[in-house]
Parts: structure tokens; C-alpha cells; sequence
């Protein structure tokens, strides 16, 4: 198979941090001749908001990096990141290991790191990689950001069956790299090649993506110079960095609706009224500090975060939860309007019959014990009526739930 020229994979991993990471503060920093992605660079790109979130500030970092190389089999390992949200014990971040393959090519460790069928094993564990700065989540499949390039006779073909003699080659390492499958995972239908048209971001005329639910794929259009080549220089150190972070903050974005989700699940087995201001503290936090659409004034990362959000529906997905909060909060009403009324018909039930009795010894002005007795027999008969009637047991049922549930 024709060589490729330039070959980088990002992999990023849902972590727990026990504690604030060791590393060095800041994103991992790359450089292509003058340009440097400094923390304050990419900051000056981004949205406020975004930056906030993606690198924090000199007070409260929520980025740290270990520039450290090393080679691991077939593999060298460029530099690792984190980036954790909030300052808490065990909170919820990313890990995002930068890696080169030294021989063969990109799909091959992509299928590994997927755990495709009869894939190659892995080469390295990335718990020990980051040396206890962070618990690697088990059980969730990793994320990869993949960019390739061509030398001069461009990228070979993939899918050689004449079925597939109609895919660009361009197209089928998109969808190759993106999905992380071969002819022997996944034999695309010729009908239905993915990923359409529309799904290419087309950041230049030198290099497209396409954007799938658990992975990014990059390739060059155009034959790759090699050290010489500015371009695709400077396109692995934006790709590597802004790019990357804008799919960052959708798999963080991604992270926080799930566990909206599962808050909305078990609020079901509690009682609503209490759950219900929990929940709505939560949802306005993750709207301030994650959600959003715009990062940027510039157009590509934003088009990178969309694309993510798509995949995975987390648009959708997150008015779902709004519209469950929102009947949540019909529901604590109405249970409360119910309780309150069901508190006033006791009340008037058992009251009126003696205010009734009490106007009328008034009215009769009378010192006769037996009458304060008939009165008193008469009172109570009416109000043990009163309370045997159908709107009473409802009343008293309503109460007893209530008591029951706290």
C-alpha cells in the first residue's frame, strides 16, 4: 500500500480526577515555525465562555499537559492532556493522549483502539500513561481525532471490489478513519455510502473531515511536502489544538447530559418537589458552563461541534431534559395544589359544623345543659357525616400520601 506522509491520531478518554493533576498547567503546546498554541493563543480564538471552559484561568486551570515523549512498539506518544471541569474531588474530565503510528498506518491502531474483531491488541494502557493523574472510565469507547496525508500518488483505495469503484478514495479513508472499521468490520452498502456529501467539512481545498458518533477523521486532498510543506504543518497544529478542543467541549457537553439524564431517571424513585429544585440547578449550571453553539468568530470550529452534536443528538437530547423538568414542574404543582385542597376541605369540614353550633347557642342564649349536649351530639354527627362522605376520604387519602412520601 502507498505510504502515507504524515499520520497523527488524538485519543480522548472520559476520566475521573481524584486530584487536581500534577502536569503542567495548560494545554499541550505545540509548535509549527512561529506559530505556538500557548493556552493565551488559543484563548484569543475562542469565545470567553469557551475559554473558561477549555483552559480556565491563572486561579482555577482547568488544563494541564505532560509534554513527555515516548515510544511504546510501534508507537510514539507526543504529549498528553487533561482537562477537568470543576475543582472538586472526583470530577468528571477528559484525557487526551497525542500518538504517531511509526510503521503501517492509522486504521490499523484506530480498530485497536475501537476494539474491532480479531483488531491488533493494544500496545500501550493508558491508565498507566497518565501515571494516577486521573481513572481512565471503563467501559466507554474512546474518542479519536485521525489526520492523514498523501505523498505524491495520492491516497490509495481502500474498498477495491467493483462494487465500490465508484467511492473517491478521498471518501472512503473519511469514512474509514471517522468510523475506525475496515472491509471486515463494516462493508459499507454501495446505495448508502457514507459519509454523504453533506457530511464533509470542507475546511480548505487542501483537507476535509467528516465528523461520526466516536470518531474525527482528517485526511490532505492534496500530496503532503513533508517538512517542507507549510500548510499541512500548520494544519496538524490547528487540527491538534483548536480543532481538537472543539470537540473537546462536545464530548464534555456530551458527558453533562448523560449525567442530566440519569438525574432525570432517578428523580422518579424521590420526591418530586424535592428533586425538582436539585434538577434545575444542575440543568443552569451545565447551560452556563458548557452548553453552546458558538465558540468562535471563526467558522470551523464551530461547524467541528455542531457536526459532534449531530452525531450524538445531544441538541435533542437536551430539550428531552427540559421538556421533563418542565412536566416535573406541572406535576410538584399540581401534587401541591392537591395537598393544599385536600388540607382546606378537611379543615372547612371538620369547622363548620362547629362554627354552625357555636352561632346557634349563641343565637338561643340559653343556659340549659342538655341543649349545649344536643347541640354537641348534633355537631359532632354532622361533622362524622361530613367526614364519611366521598370528597372527605379523598381529602384524607391525598394527606395521608403526602405524610407517606416524606
Amino acid at each position: 500500500m502507498t505510504r502515507l506522509a504524515r499520520q497523527a491520531i488524538v485519543v480522548v478518554y472520559e476520566a475521573r480526577f481524584p486530584t487536581t493533576p500534577t502536569w503542567a498547567k495548560g494545554p499541550l503546546i505545540l509548535q509549527h515555525r512561529q506559530v505556538r498554541s500557548t493556552a493565551e493563543a488559543r484563548g484569543e480564538y475562542f469565545s470567553v465562555k469557551a475559554a473558561r471552559v477549555l483552559y480556565g484561568d491563572t486561579d482555577c486551570p482547568k488544563r494541564w499537559h505532560d509534554p513527555s515523549h515516548r515510544v511504546i512498539g510501534d508507537i510514539e506518544i507526543t504529549g498528553i492532556e487533561a482537562l477537568r471541569t470543576v475543582d472538586q474531588p472526583d470530577a468528571c474530565g477528559l484525557v487526551a493522549i497525542h500518538l504517531r503510528p511509526r510503521r503501517g498506518i492509522a486504521i490499523a491502531l484506530l480498530r485497536t483502539l475501537a476494539g474491532r474483531r480479531d483488531a491488533l491488541p493494544a500496545l500501550f494502557d493508558p491508565q498507566e500513561l497518565i501515571d494516577g493523574q486521573a481513572t481512565i472510565q471503563q467501559g466507554l469507547r474512546p474518542f479519536t481525532v485521525s489526520f492523514v496525508t498523501p505523498v505524491k500518488q495520492g491516497l490509495p483505495r481502500l474498498y477495491r471490489q467493483p462494487r465500490y469503484w465508484r467511492w473517491p478514495p478521498a471518501q472512503q479513508w473519511l469514512w474509514a478513519l471517522a468510523s475506525r472499521t475496515d472491509l471486515t468490520d463494516y462493508p459499507p452498502d454501495p446505495k448508502n455510502l457514507e459519509p454523504v456529501d453533506s457530511e464533509v467539512i470542507r475546511l480548505s481545498s487542501d483537507w476535509h473531515a467528516v465528523v461520526l458518533r466516536d470518531g474525527m477523521g482528517v485526511i490532505g486532498m492534496r500530496p503532503d511536502q513533508g517538512r517542507d510543506d507549510s500548510f499541512f504543518g500548520y494544519a496538524e497544529l490547528y487540527l491538534r489544538s483548536i480543532y481538537l478542543d472543539a470537540v473537546l467541549l462536545g464530548v464534555l457537553q456530551k458527558q453533562g447530559l448523560t449525567q442530566l439524564e440519569e438525574r432525570m431517571a432517578a428523580a422518579l424513585d424521590s420526591s418530586v418537589s424535592a428533586t425538582m429544585a436539585e434538577l434545575e440547578q444542575e440543568v443552569s449550571i451545565f447551560r452556563h458552563r458548557l452548553w453552546g453553539q458558538h465558540l468562535t468568530p471563526h467558522g470551523i470550529p464551530n461547524r467541528l461541534l455542531t457536526a459532534y452534536q449531530r452525531e450524538h443528538a445531544l441538541r435533542e437530547r437536551f430539550e428531552q431534559v427540559l421538556t421533563e423538568i418542565s412536566d416535573f414542574n406541572r406535576l410538584a404543582r399540581d401534587d401541591e395544589n392537591r395537598h393544599v385542597n385536600s388540607a382546606v376541605v378537611v379543615f372547612t369540614l371538620v369547622t363548620v359544623p362547629a362554627g354552625i353550633a357555636l352561632a346557634l347557642l349563641q343565637v338561643l342564649q340559653t343556659k340549659n345543659p342538655w341543649l349545649f349536649v344536643a347541640v354537641a351530639v348534633a355537631c359532632v354527627g354532622l361533622t362524622a357525616f361530613l367526614l364519611s362522605t366521598r370528597s372527605a376520604r379523598v381529602a384524607f387519602r391525598s394527606l395521608r400520601n403526602r405524610v407517606t412520601l416524606k
